[in-house]
């Protein structure tokens, strides 16, 4: 990055879209590195952009909370990296808190129609609840590694796939299921015991 950054960024603000192309091109592979070593390869991309996007929010006036742009004190050679690491890091829990919350939603075709008897039954609605509770919380229990891997096997994906994903070898991902499903299935019989007499 030149040494005269804070310009650079400053006529960004300003509407520079010269400035603009300058930034994205010197900080583009640091941002996908810091991205690809938090999420998924086939994530990597999407984080990216989203990125970008934050910070041209408002024609790039997010920059302007780096606190070194007008701040002497605050300027050093390091200082646009840690804000731009920050923020990208912020952005990559806030993307995948909102997948975490999207995957945690009841699929329609596993719920109880509210309109039925059943459906209105209080009793049943209450032990519905808990059952959710237990089940996510014993999922919690996973690494984020592990729950992903065990996501991406239900919906498909080849031990071979998910090992690229992953980053691991296949064989590594038929083991890792057999024990998260164990462990799953433990956690669950130990805060449910009523539904498992015969487990």
């Amino acid at each position: 990055m030149p040494a005269d950054e804070r310009q650079l960024i400053r006529g960004m603000v300003s509407g520079d879209r010269g400035a603009a192309n300058d930034l994205v091109n010197a900080w583009q592979p640091r941002i996908k590195h810091w991205i690809a070593t938090r999420t998924l390869a086939y994530r990597v991309d999407d984080y990216v952009q989203e990125v970008w996007y934050h910070l041209a929010q408002g024609n790039w006036l997010r920059l302007l909370q780096w606190r070194g742009l007008y701040d002497d004190d605050a300027y050093h050679e390091h200082s646009l990296e840690g804000f731009l690491k920050r923020v990208t890091i912020h952005k990559i829990i806030d993307l995948q808190g909102a997948e975490r919350l999207q995957q945690s939603q009841l699929d329609p075709a596993d719920t109880v129609d509210e309109n039925t008897e059943l459906g209105r039954d209080p009793a049943l609605g209450t032990e519905r609840s808990r059952l959710r509770r237990v089940f996510d919380a014993c999922s919690r229990l996973f690494k984020r590694k592990d729950h992903l891997a065990i996501r991406l096997w239900w919906e498909g994906y080849s031990a071979k796939e998910i090992g690229e994903q992953l980053d691991t070898n296949p064989n590594n991902v038929y083991q890792r299921r057999s024990y998260l499903l164990k462990q799953l299935r433990d956690c669950i019989v130990e805060k449910l015991p009523e539904y498992f007499y015969h487990v």
